[in-house]
C-alpha cells in the first residue's frame, strides 16, 4: 500500500501561514486540486490539534480529493497561494450526505466565509439531488445560523454507523449531529 510522505519533517506540524485578506467576500469557491491537499492538511491539522475536529492526512485528502471545496488566498510573506477555507460533502447513501471538515483560516472567521462554503457544499448537495445533509460538529452554534438543526444520533441509518466505527472518538464522541433537509 502506499503512504503519503509530507513535506515537512517529523515532529514539525505543517504551518499554516499568515494570510492577509481585504474582502473575503472575493474569494472564491472551488473544487479542491492536488496541489491544495497539503494546505488544507496544515488547515484541518491545526484545528484537530486542539481537538475541535478530526485530523486529516495527505493520504486520505488525496484519496478524496473530489469530496472537497476551498477557497484561496495569497499567503502574506509569498504570496503564494494559500488554503484559506475547505470542507468536503462525502455521500452515504442516495438520501444522506455528511458535510465533513469544515474549516476556516483564524484571520478570514467572522467575515461570513465558513457560511458561504457551508452554503456551497449544500448546493452541491442539491446539484447531486441528495435531499439531506448532516454534520457531526463541536461547532453547533455555527451550524445552526447555517439552517441545520440538532438530531437524535439514533435516529441516523446504519450506514452512518460504518462510517463512525472508523472514527477515534466511536467510543467517546462529544460532537454534536445536526441536518439539514434540503
Amino acid at each position: 500500500m502506499p503512504i503519503a510522505i509530507p513535506r515537512f519533517h517529523l515532529g514539525e506540524a505543517a504551518a499554516v501561514p499568515e494570510v492577509h485578506v481585504g474582502d473575503s467576500n472575493a474569494l472564491a469557491m472551488r473544487a479542491a486540486k492536488v496541489q491544495d491537499v497539503h494546505g488544507m492538511s496544515a488547515l484541518i491539522n491545526q484545528y484537530a490539534s486542539s481537538n475541535v475536529m478530526l485530523a486529516r492526512g495527505p493520504q486520505y485528502l488525496y484519496q478524496h480529493i473530489q469530496d472537497y471545496m476551498v477557497a484561496t488566498a495569497p499567503a502574506a510573506d509569498t504570496g503564494r497561494e494559500t488554503v484559506v477555507a475547505c470542507g468536503s460533502v462525502h455521500v452515504l447513501w442516495e438520501d444522506l450526505a455528511e458535510i465533513r471538515s469544515v474549516a476556516v483560516h483564524a484571520s478570514c472567521q467572522g467575515q461570513g466565509l465558513g457560511r458561504r462554503l457551508v452554503q456551497a457544499l449544500v448546493e452541491r448537495c442539491r446539484g447531486l439531488g441528495i435531499p439531506r445533509a448532516f454534520v457531526f460538529t463541536l461547532a453547533a452554534p455555527f451550524f445552526e445560523r447555517c439552517g441545520f438543526q440538532e438530531f437524535q444520533r439514533e435516529t441516523m441509518p446504519p450506514i452512518v454507523w460504518v462510517e463512525c466505527s472508523k472514527c477515534p472518538k466511536f467510543y467517546c464522541c462529544d460532537e454534536i449531529g445536526m441536518i439539514l433537509t434540503l
